[in-house]
Protein backbone atom coordinates (compact mmCIF):
# COMPACT_ATOMS: atom_id res chain seq x y z
CA UNK A 1 0.00 0.00 0.00
CA UNK A 2 1.24 3.43 -1.35
CA UNK A 3 0.16 6.50 -0.94
CA UNK A 4 0.15 9.06 -4.16
CA UNK A 5 1.67 12.17 -2.05
CA UNK A 6 5.45 12.19 -2.05
CA UNK A 7 8.77 13.83 -1.91
CA UNK A 8 11.83 13.09 -3.12
CA UNK A 9 15.30 14.30 -4.37
CA UNK A 10 19.40 13.31 -4.71
CA UNK A 11 22.36 15.26 -5.72
CA UNK A 12 24.75 13.15 -7.33
CA UNK A 13 28.45 15.34 -7.79
CA UNK A 14 31.31 13.15 -9.69
CA UNK A 15 34.14 13.87 -12.19
CA UNK A 16 33.13 18.10 -12.48
CA UNK A 17 29.25 17.04 -13.43
CA UNK A 18 26.63 17.80 -10.96
CA UNK A 19 23.15 16.54 -11.46
CA UNK A 20 19.76 17.18 -9.27
CA UNK A 21 16.73 15.22 -9.27
CA UNK A 22 13.55 16.46 -7.82
CA UNK A 23 10.48 14.64 -7.36
CA UNK A 24 6.76 15.54 -6.41
CA UNK A 25 3.47 13.17 -6.90
CA UNK A 26 -0.40 14.15 -5.65
CA UNK A 27 -2.69 12.32 -6.13
CA UNK A 28 -4.74 11.64 -9.51
CA UNK A 29 -7.03 9.49 -11.40
CA UNK A 30 -4.23 8.26 -13.58
CA UNK A 31 -0.53 8.34 -13.65
CA UNK A 32 0.65 11.79 -15.41
CA UNK A 33 4.40 12.58 -15.68
CA UNK A 34 5.28 15.88 -16.07
CA UNK A 35 8.95 16.64 -16.64
CA UNK A 36 10.69 19.41 -17.07
CA UNK A 37 14.38 18.64 -18.48
CA UNK A 38 17.55 20.76 -19.34
CA UNK A 39 17.47 20.74 -23.78
CA UNK A 40 20.63 19.37 -23.69
CA UNK A 41 19.39 16.35 -21.87
CA UNK A 42 16.14 15.79 -23.76
CA UNK A 43 17.54 12.01 -24.68
CA UNK A 44 17.10 11.32 -21.03
CA UNK A 45 13.55 11.38 -21.06
CA UNK A 46 12.22 8.17 -22.45
CA UNK A 47 14.47 6.43 -19.75
CA UNK A 48 12.78 8.43 -17.23
CA UNK A 49 9.11 7.77 -18.67
CA UNK A 50 10.14 3.80 -18.28
CA UNK A 51 11.83 4.29 -15.05
CA UNK A 52 8.83 6.16 -13.26
CA UNK A 53 5.76 3.81 -13.45
CA UNK A 54 8.09 0.66 -11.91
CA UNK A 55 7.66 3.11 -8.64
CA UNK A 56 4.52 4.92 -9.39
CA UNK A 57 1.40 3.45 -10.76
CA UNK A 58 -1.14 6.49 -10.32
CA UNK A 59 -0.68 10.41 -9.33
CA UNK A 60 0.09 13.84 -10.66
CA UNK A 61 4.24 13.62 -10.89
CA UNK A 62 6.48 16.20 -11.62
CA UNK A 63 10.13 16.02 -12.06
CA UNK A 64 12.70 18.57 -12.13
CA UNK A 65 16.25 17.96 -13.46
CA UNK A 66 19.09 20.62 -12.75
CA UNK A 67 22.71 19.52 -14.34
CA UNK A 68 26.11 20.89 -15.12
CA UNK A 69 29.49 19.64 -16.78
CA UNK A 70 32.49 21.35 -16.00
CA UNK A 71 34.51 19.26 -17.48
CA UNK A 72 37.21 20.30 -20.32
CA UNK A 73 34.73 21.04 -23.68
CA UNK A 74 35.75 18.85 -27.00
CA UNK A 75 35.94 21.40 -29.47
CA UNK A 76 36.21 21.53 -33.28
CA UNK A 77 37.03 23.72 -35.61
CA UNK A 78 34.55 23.89 -38.75
CA UNK A 79 37.07 25.09 -41.47
CA UNK A 80 33.83 25.13 -44.15
CA UNK A 81 32.09 28.05 -42.13
CA UNK A 82 35.56 29.52 -40.95
CA UNK A 83 36.62 30.17 -45.15
CA UNK A 84 32.70 30.97 -45.86
CA UNK A 85 32.77 33.53 -43.42
CA UNK A 86 36.34 35.26 -44.71
CA UNK A 87 35.11 35.10 -48.21
CA UNK A 88 31.70 37.05 -47.19
CA UNK A 89 34.11 39.97 -45.69
CA UNK A 90 36.65 40.15 -48.36
CA UNK A 91 33.79 40.40 -50.70
CA UNK A 92 32.26 43.62 -48.48
CA UNK A 93 35.39 45.28 -48.23
CA UNK A 94 36.34 44.59 -52.19
CA UNK A 95 32.78 46.29 -52.35
CA UNK A 96 32.88 48.93 -49.96
CA UNK A 97 37.49 49.53 -51.50
CA UNK A 98 38.34 48.77 -47.91
CA UNK A 99 42.04 46.87 -47.80
CA UNK A 100 42.70 45.55 -44.46
CA UNK A 101 43.18 42.48 -42.64
CA UNK A 102 40.15 40.61 -41.10
CA UNK A 103 40.88 39.72 -37.57
CA UNK A 104 41.43 36.30 -36.76
CA UNK A 105 39.94 36.50 -33.44
CA UNK A 106 36.53 38.13 -34.77
CA UNK A 107 36.48 34.76 -37.11
CA UNK A 108 36.47 32.92 -34.66
CA UNK A 109 33.82 34.59 -33.41
CA UNK A 110 31.21 33.93 -35.67
CA UNK A 111 28.22 31.17 -34.75
CA UNK A 112 29.33 27.83 -35.78
CA UNK A 113 32.65 28.23 -36.78
CA UNK A 114 34.11 26.50 -33.08
CA UNK A 115 31.99 23.58 -32.18
CA UNK A 116 31.53 21.81 -29.38
CA UNK A 117 31.81 17.77 -29.81
CA UNK A 118 30.83 16.63 -26.70
CA UNK A 119 27.70 13.93 -27.63
CA UNK A 120 25.85 13.45 -24.40
CA UNK A 121 23.84 11.22 -25.13
CA UNK A 122 26.87 8.86 -26.16
CA UNK A 123 29.02 10.22 -22.66
CA UNK A 124 28.63 6.89 -20.20
CA UNK A 125 30.37 8.30 -17.42
CA UNK A 126 27.23 11.06 -17.67
CA UNK A 127 24.83 8.21 -18.29
CA UNK A 128 25.32 6.59 -15.23
CA UNK A 129 25.69 9.53 -13.31
CA UNK A 130 21.82 10.45 -14.81
CA UNK A 131 20.63 6.68 -14.11
CA UNK A 132 22.08 6.99 -10.42
CA UNK A 133 20.63 10.50 -9.31
CA UNK A 134 17.24 8.90 -10.71
CA UNK A 135 17.38 6.16 -9.21
CA UNK A 136 18.03 7.45 -5.85
CA UNK A 137 15.35 10.49 -6.06
CA UNK A 138 12.69 7.55 -6.77
CA UNK A 139 13.73 5.35 -4.12
CA UNK A 140 13.25 8.63 -1.70
CA UNK A 141 9.72 9.25 -3.36
CA UNK A 142 9.17 5.48 -2.51
CA UNK A 143 9.70 5.86 0.67
CA UNK A 144 8.00 8.67 1.19
CA UNK A 145 5.03 7.39 -0.46
CA UNK A 146 4.65 4.17 1.87
CA UNK A 147 5.42 6.05 5.26
CA UNK A 148 2.59 8.71 4.51
CA UNK A 149 0.23 5.00 3.65
CA UNK A 150 1.41 4.15 6.92
CA UNK A 151 -0.52 7.12 8.51
CA UNK A 152 -3.21 6.52 6.25
CA UNK A 153 -3.74 3.19 7.13
CA UNK A 154 -3.91 3.83 11.17
CA UNK A 155 -6.58 6.29 10.58
CA UNK A 156 -8.28 4.44 7.82
CA UNK A 157 -8.79 1.76 10.50
CA UNK A 158 -9.67 3.81 13.03
CA UNK A 159 -12.50 5.24 11.24
CA UNK A 160 -14.00 1.72 10.07
CA UNK A 161 -13.90 0.40 13.40
CA UNK A 162 -16.23 3.16 14.90
CA UNK A 163 -18.79 1.86 12.79
CA UNK A 164 -19.18 -1.48 14.60
CA UNK A 165 -20.19 -0.20 18.00
CA UNK A 166 -22.35 2.13 15.97
CA UNK A 167 -24.24 -0.76 14.28
CA UNK A 168 -24.72 -2.60 17.25
CA UNK A 169 -26.46 -0.12 18.56
CA UNK A 170 -28.58 0.31 15.65
CA UNK A 171 -29.39 -3.40 16.20
CA UNK A 172 -30.71 -2.95 20.07
CA UNK A 173 -32.97 -0.71 18.78
CA UNK A 174 -34.81 -2.87 15.61
CA UNK A 175 -36.65 -5.25 17.80
CA UNK A 176 -38.27 -2.53 20.00
CA UNK A 177 -38.84 0.17 17.56
CA UNK A 178 -40.96 -2.59 15.03
CA UNK A 179 -42.95 -3.61 18.31
CA UNK A 180 -43.85 -0.30 19.38
CA UNK A 181 -44.60 0.55 15.51
CA UNK A 182 -46.76 -2.14 15.14
CA UNK A 183 -48.28 -1.68 18.38
CA UNK A 184 -49.36 1.36 18.00
CA UNK A 185 -50.46 1.03 14.12
CA UNK A 186 -52.38 -2.39 15.91
CA UNK A 187 -54.69 0.59 17.83
CA UNK A 188 -55.15 2.74 15.11
CA UNK A 189 -56.64 -0.19 12.99
CA UNK A 190 -58.46 -1.26 16.04
CA UNK A 191 -60.06 2.72 16.59
CA UNK A 192 -61.00 2.37 12.51
CA UNK A 193 -63.02 -0.98 12.51
CA UNK A 194 -64.96 0.43 15.81
CA UNK A 195 -65.05 3.79 14.09
CA UNK A 196 -66.40 2.69 10.70
CA UNK A 197 -68.08 -1.02 11.43
CA UNK A 198 -65.28 -2.40 9.57
CA UNK A 199 -64.87 -6.15 11.90
CA UNK A 200 -64.73 -8.02 8.63
CA UNK A 201 -61.38 -6.25 7.32
CA UNK A 202 -59.68 -6.38 10.89
CA UNK A 203 -58.05 -9.37 10.32
CA UNK A 204 -56.80 -8.26 6.52
CA UNK A 205 -55.46 -4.80 7.89
CA UNK A 206 -53.64 -6.65 10.35
CA UNK A 207 -51.45 -9.11 8.11
CA UNK A 208 -51.05 -5.79 5.62
CA UNK A 209 -49.47 -3.98 8.86
CA UNK A 210 -47.55 -6.94 9.59
CA UNK A 211 -45.92 -6.78 5.89
CA UNK A 212 -45.80 -2.79 6.21
CA UNK A 213 -43.77 -3.13 9.59
CA UNK A 214 -41.24 -5.65 7.68
CA UNK A 215 -40.41 -3.39 5.74
CA UNK A 216 -38.68 -1.32 8.44
CA UNK A 217 -36.44 -4.80 9.19
CA UNK A 218 -32.99 -3.42 8.41
CA UNK A 219 -30.98 -6.61 9.49
CA UNK A 220 -29.88 -7.39 5.45
CA UNK A 221 -28.75 -4.05 5.61
CA UNK A 222 -26.56 -4.38 8.50
CA UNK A 223 -25.50 -7.50 7.41
CA UNK A 224 -24.25 -6.34 4.01
CA UNK A 225 -22.44 -3.55 5.95
CA UNK A 226 -20.68 -5.58 8.45
CA UNK A 227 -19.59 -7.71 5.22
CA UNK A 228 -18.18 -4.77 3.55
CA UNK A 229 -16.37 -3.34 6.88
CA UNK A 230 -14.48 -6.91 7.31
CA UNK A 231 -13.66 -7.06 3.33
CA UNK A 232 -12.57 -3.23 4.08
CA UNK A 233 -9.80 -4.44 6.92
CA UNK A 234 -9.01 -7.63 5.31
CA UNK A 235 -7.93 -4.97 2.02
CA UNK A 236 -5.86 -2.84 4.46
CA UNK A 237 -3.77 -5.97 6.68
CA UNK A 238 -3.17 -8.36 4.12
CA UNK A 239 -3.51 -7.06 0.33
CA UNK A 240 -0.22 -5.81 -1.17
CA UNK A 241 0.02 -3.65 -4.11
CA UNK A 242 -1.81 -1.31 -5.52
CA UNK A 243 -4.94 -1.36 -3.16
CA UNK A 244 -6.70 2.32 -3.75
CA UNK A 245 -9.10 1.64 -6.43
CA UNK A 246 -10.66 -1.61 -4.50
CA UNK A 247 -10.98 0.69 -1.40
CA UNK A 248 -12.62 2.88 -2.97
CA UNK A 249 -15.26 0.78 -4.71
CA UNK A 250 -15.81 -1.10 -0.74
CA UNK A 251 -16.09 2.50 0.41
CA UNK A 252 -19.04 3.45 -2.33
CA UNK A 253 -21.06 0.27 -1.67
CA UNK A 254 -20.98 0.65 2.46
CA UNK A 255 -22.23 4.27 1.27
CA UNK A 256 -25.06 2.91 -0.54
CA UNK A 257 -25.84 0.56 2.90
CA UNK A 258 -25.63 3.45 5.20
CA UNK A 259 -28.07 5.55 2.75
CA UNK A 260 -30.76 2.84 2.75
CA UNK A 261 -30.14 2.49 6.42
CA UNK A 262 -31.02 6.07 7.28
CA UNK A 263 -33.99 5.93 4.78
CA UNK A 264 -35.60 3.03 6.37
CA UNK A 265 -34.11 3.75 9.96
CA UNK A 266 -33.95 7.01 11.27
CA UNK A 267 -35.48 7.40 14.68
CA UNK A 268 -34.52 9.55 17.59
CA UNK A 269 -32.67 6.98 19.29
CA UNK A 270 -30.55 5.54 16.17
CA UNK A 271 -30.07 9.23 14.43
CA UNK A 272 -27.01 10.25 16.01
CA UNK A 273 -25.38 6.53 15.05
CA UNK A 274 -26.67 6.17 11.67
CA UNK A 275 -24.53 9.99 11.50
CA UNK A 276 -21.69 8.55 12.75
CA UNK A 277 -22.00 5.68 10.55
CA UNK A 278 -22.67 8.15 7.10
CA UNK A 279 -19.52 10.62 8.50
CA UNK A 280 -16.97 7.86 9.19
CA UNK A 281 -17.28 6.40 5.31
CA UNK A 282 -17.80 9.44 3.83
CA UNK A 283 -14.39 10.26 5.83
CA UNK A 284 -13.16 7.03 4.74
CA UNK A 285 -13.72 7.41 1.43
CA UNK A 286 -12.13 10.89 0.65
CA UNK A 287 -8.88 9.62 2.37
CA UNK A 288 -8.79 6.10 0.03
CA UNK A 289 -8.76 8.75 -2.94
CA UNK A 290 -5.13 9.57 -2.00
CA UNK A 291 -4.19 5.65 -1.85
CA UNK A 292 -2.51 4.29 -4.71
Amino acid sequence: MKSMTGYGKCHIGRNDIECDIEIKSINGRYLDLKLYLPRELSFFEYPIRKKIPEIISRGTVELRMNFSDHREPKLALNEQKLKKYHDIICQAQTALNIESDVPIEFLLAEPGVIEAKNQLDQDQLLQDILHECLDGALAEINSSMRAEAESIRTVLRASIQALDPALDRITECIAPFKQELFTSMQKRISDMVDTYKLENMEQRLLQELALYVDKYDIQEEISRLRSHIKTFIDCLDTRAGDIGKTLNFITQEMQREANTLGSKFSTPNTFNDILIIKEEIEKCREIVQNVA
